[in-house]
């Protein structure tokens, strides 16, 4: 029995050994250990050129372009057709931007009266030149032009500080200042750049010389001048425009009678002017409310404040005639 047992594990232990011979050791392979670096994702070349297209369309997509308001300028709404007809046309205008505009405002609203240009000079803001006019003589305060004093009215250049151009001595810069910083700070308040004037101090300051310097440096193309001419013609050349009357003339009624009158045929100009101080001077408030009534009841007359009448003829008349 015993020998059996020996027996049994000695074939036991051959068969093991045969398996052991046929299948050979097994494979054990050492491997890395881990760690916590992540590798980078490996990215393929399609994947690639998508990402760099998709990059350069975003580089060029950019914001458009913010243009520039374009400017209004002031006398193009007269509504006004020329059609070949000869008409009559009247303005009337008043300088300095003084205190005794309201009245004259007044005055024009009671008439429905609107074609009326006030030159300014923006930088005289609430000046006092009372003690030497020997009148009141005050000047608007920046905050009361903005409040709206002059809304529905043409506002125009006087120059900046109202002194004579002829005092800069034909500095090109100095003159285009007070000319330009005057119509940059009306069209800041009424939204339209303004495209006449009235020379300060009067025709003795003119000179040629200013003149192509307005034309060539500034968007001044009306320079109106001081000497009546109790006459109804077209100007020849814009920049030295002389009026037909002042409101302080003993001729005004007359002059402005025979204006209407007057058979047209062709254009034909009245033109008016003066200061509010006036009124005080000669008590003539009353007297200006009376030629006010009787411009605009008069028939066969187109009011036009002093920029349209620019803006109406500026094809034919020439803003200065240039020495060739």
């Amino acid at each position: 029995m015993k020998f059996k047992r020996i027996f049994t594990v000695f074939v036991l232990f051959s068969v093991l050994l045969s398996v052991f011979a046929c299948t050979g050791a097994p494979d054990v392979t050492e491997t890395e250990p881990e760690t916590d670096e992540k590798t980078e994702p490996v990215t393929t070349e399609a994947e690639t050129e998508t990402e760099t297209e998709t990059e350069t369309e975003t580089e060029t997509e950019t914001e458009p372009a913010e243009t520039e308001p374009e400017i209004v300028y002031a006398g193009l709404d007269s509504g006004i057709v020329r059609d070949g007809t000869p008409k009559k046309y009247f303005c009337l205008c008043f300088d300095d931007a003084t205190q005794q505009d309201l009245k004259i405002i007044e005055m024009c609203k009671k008439y429905d009266y609107y074609d009326v240009t006030f030159f300014i000079s923006t930088g005289l803001y609430g000046v006092d030149w009372s003690k030497s006019v020997g009148v009141p003589h005050v000047r608007f305060t920046k905050k009361e032009v903005e409040s709206g004093i002059y809304d529905g009215f043409d506002l125009a250049v006087h120059t900046l500080n109202h002194l004579p151009l002829n005092t800069y001595q034909n500095n090109v810069k100095k003159v285009a200042n007070e000319l330009e910083k005057d119509a940059k700070n009306i069209y800041k308040l009424t939204g339209k750049y303004p495209v006449v004037m009235a020379w300060p101090g009067g025709d003795p300051n003119v000179t040629r010389e200013l003149m192509k310097i307005a034309y060539e440096n500034t968007s001044i193309r009306l320079g109106r001048g001081t000497t009546s001419t109790h006459k109804f013609d077209l100007p020849t050349e814009f920049l030295w425009l002389e009026p037909t009357a002042e409101i302080s003339e003993s001729t005004l009624f007359s002059d402005f009678q025979k204006f209407v009158d007057a058979e047209c045929n062709e254009d034909m100009l009245f033109f008016c002017w003066g200061h509010g101080y006036e009124l005080d001077i000669y008590n003539s408030y009353d007297r200006l409310e009376r030629f006010i009534k009787t411009v605009t009841e008069a028939e066969g007359i187109e009011l036009v404040t002093v920029s349209e009448f620019y803006q109406l003829f500026k094809d034919e008349i020439p803003a200065v005639i240039l020495d060739e």
